[in-house]
């Protein structure tokens, strides 16, 4: 359209500076053109006519370039290509290989033009009409962030998490320590709620925190962030790698979240996570209340006409992020937590079985083909355990009901004198669960003995300081409790030995 507002200009007897103050161009510029246009053989007149593909191919660069020097350079381009896909590459690299090899080439610009214009030619590019609540995007922003500790003046470096909807532009952005799983799912939880629901499908980057498993055709999604998909009922679609145009929308947000929160945070000083964060609300609002130039619209607006009635809502709970590890059922029925050493019940029918452990900051949960066999709160008790009374055989259960309070309202029963034992025996130093069979036995001496016998056989057995099961079982059957001197009479109160001069007696050797 210029090149015939030129040609129109001309014919019509126009000076080329009113051409060029016309159509607001470089005056040289113009003079170029309408030179360009007198060295033809065509008259103005004739190139009026002619149609904007033919005018257009007056200025085609490959006309205006050294034929064998532009098409050294195409040839060298497809290495570019090739190289592109690999970590590191930029063209101004690729750019000085060229001149090295090359006297004369091109210089940096021209090669750049000239290899987005042979590369738009060889790229074929979709364009995607997001669905309002569809899809979400989400990526790392290349550059980091950092926040100051006040007491070493270090700089912790920080990753930026980005994710956005593509349908309207509404963004989250998020400062964490790394882009490592449990960062990377924290913030997909962050995002969510600052949504306030949940559309179809996530899209993240080809990333280890969210695959196990590149693929260029089905990526494999990591089991933690399956779990966070099944948790909120979506479908994830990971992007191909080296692809950023599978997530083109995301990839413009980020370079929109330099311009409209970096820079605004390049000169200020902050000393903590938190404080970084909050900066970053602060603008991301703004970010979001900034109309569109083109629909007089922001992308909070447009989020909430168009998307957010569109989007599924949040599960009641949040996720939590979960940890998966195999174990074996050991004979006590319970399996090892390695994370916290600690112990926890399964049914005791799973005894030697394979089982998964999927555990959070909260629960341990046991599964067993699949099967949800256990659960329990998460205790981090070294060598402890959690354990329910209904996972055990029914005789580990009547042993578990053992306790002192049990064992004594059992001798209650026999008599005073086995209930002052066996509340001795408690009361004596030691572990209390290993006095449970001693004390067992002693009320379990009823069924063989009667409870007069045992209830002599306490009295004696308590002159020693130890309760013990053994030494009442001995006085038993010594029958030792059925002598008459021991307990049928009252001891002499007058010595058997006759008086006598000789004697001197107790009170000689009193005090007195």
């Amino acid at each position: 359209m210029e090149i015939k507002q030129i040609l129109l200009l001309v014919d019509q007897g126009s000076s080329n500076r009113k051409i060029a103050d016309h159509l607001g161009m470089s005056r040289n510029t113009v003079n170029g053109y309408v030179t360009m246009f007198k060295n033809r053989a065509e008259t103005i007149k004739e190139l009026l006519t002619w149609s904007e593909d033919q005018l257009q191919s007056l200025f085609s660069p490959v006309d205006q370039r050294d034929s064998e020097r532009y098409a050294d350079l195409e040839g060298y381009f497809p290495e570019v290509l090739k190289s592109s896909r690999q970590v590191g590459f930029t063209l101004q690299k690729m750019w000085e290989k060229y001149r090295q090899e090359r006297e004369g080439g091109y210089g940096y610009t021209q090669f750049v033009a000239h290899y987005h214009q042979w590369n738009s030619k060889s790229e074929i590019t979709l364009k995607l009409d997001h669905k309002a609540g569809k899809s979400l995007m989400t990526d790392y922003a290349g550059k980091k962030l950092h926040w100051v500790n006040k007491q070493t003046g270090e700089q912790n470096e920080v990753e930026v998490f980005i994710g956005t909807l593509p349908a309207s532009g509404y963004t989250y952005v998020g400062a964490t320590e790394s882009q490592g799983k449990d960062h990377f799912i924290g913030n997909m939880v962050n995002f969510l709620n600052y949504l306030g629901g949940v559309p179809q499908v996530a899209i993240p980057d080809n990333m280890k925190s969210a695959v196990s498993k590149a693929s260029k055709y089905e990526a494999i999604a990591n089991r933690t962030f399956r779990d966070l998909a099944d948790h909120y009922g979506m479908v994830l679609n990971p992007t191909r790698p080296y692809r950023p145009k599978d997530k083109a929308h995301v990839e413009r947000t980020v370079q929109l979240v330099y311009e409209q929160i970096f820079f605004p945070m390049r000169d200020e000083v902050f000393f903590s996570l938190h404080e970084l964060n909050e900066r970053i609300a602060e603008l991301l609002e703004k970010f979001n209340d900034r109309k569109y130039s083109q629909l007089n619209i922001s992308r909070k607006e447009l989020f909430l006409t168009t998307e957010y009635p569109t989007l599924k809502p949040l599960p009641p709970e949040p996720y939590q992020i979960k940890h998966f590890k195999r174990a074996k059922v050991q004979k006590t029925t319970h399996v090892f937590l390695s994370s916290d050493k600690h112990y926890y019940s399964v049914p005791y029918r799973y005894i030697g079985k394979r089982v998964h452990i999927h555990y959070s900051e909260r629960i341990v949960e046991i599964f067993y083909n699949h099967q949800r066999i256990g659960s329990h709160l998460r205790d981090r008790t070294a060598s402890g355990y959690t354990t329910k009374e209904d996972h055990l055989p029914s005789q580990h259960q009547f042993y578990r009901s053992w306790s002192p309070d049990y064992f004594i309202q059992k001798a209650v029963k026999i008599g005073p004198n086995v209930t002052q034992y066996i509340q001795r025996l408690f009361n004596q130093d030691g572990h209390v669960e290993t006095k449970y069979k001693t004390a067992m036995g002693i009320v379990q001496l009823q069924r063989q003995y009667t409870f007069d016998r045992i209830e002599k056989a306490c009295q004696l057995a308590h002159i020693h300081p130890v309760s013990s099961y053994q030494r009442l079982l001995a006085i038993l059957e010594k029958g030792l409790d059925q002598l008459p001197p021991l307990f049928d009479h009252e001891p002499p109160t007058i010595s058997h030995i006759p008086p006598h001069d000789n004697i001197r007696g107790a009170t000689y050797y009193s005090d007195n």
